[in-house]
């Protein structure tokens, strides 16, 4: 196995880690989980460095209409599952 073949595997492996940190942040959220929880902080810490920086640009389109339902996760899994696919091939 090369270099760069390693590099790709662990890539994957950390979009995947990633993808499974959002989709249980979000369950934690809808659960209504103490936010002040340990788990919840830790979901918290590693998630939120990718869907801020979409929730600017999404809060930057909607600039005259509040949006009533936080898309970011769901951006930021499409874009995440679509980097592992193309890591994939």
């Amino acid at each position: 196995m090369s270099v760069t073949q390693i590099f790709i595997v662990s890539l994957r492996a950390v979009i995947g880690a990633m993808e499974i940190a959002i989709l249980f942040r979000v369950f934690c959220e809808l659960k209504v989980v103490r936010r002040d929880s340990k788990p919840f902080k830790f979901l918290f810490s590693i998630s939120e460095p990718l869907l801020e920086p979409v929730r600017k640009l999404l809060s930057k389109q909607n600039k005259d209409r509040k949006m009533n339902f936080d898309l970011s996760p769901f951006i930021v899994m499409v874009i995440l599952y679509s980097l592992n696919i193309i890591l994939k091939n």
